[in-house]
């Protein structure tokens, strides 16, 4: 089941189904930047498309269930 909007923060970390994480660096104009991760052992890469980060609702919708928040 998908997190709702309002459950997404800054420094917020939450997980896709396929146990990807993303980490939310910033949210901007209803728009989510993020760094993702394969697995909790290797390091954050930048995930979200610079020229067109994901719209919250999209954002909110892929993940899966919160990991952690600030």
């Amino acid at each position: 089941m998908p997190i709702t909007e309002s459950q997404v923060v800054v420094g917020g970390i939450y997980a896709l189904s396929n146990n990807q994480e993303r980490r939310v660096t910033t949210i901007e104009n209803g728009k989510v930047r993020y760094e993702v991760r394969v697995d909790t052992k290797s390091g954050w890469s930048r995930g979200s498309p610079m020229a067109n980060p994901p719209k919250l609702k999209t954002f909110a919708k892929a993940c899966s269930h919160t990991v952690a928040k600030p």
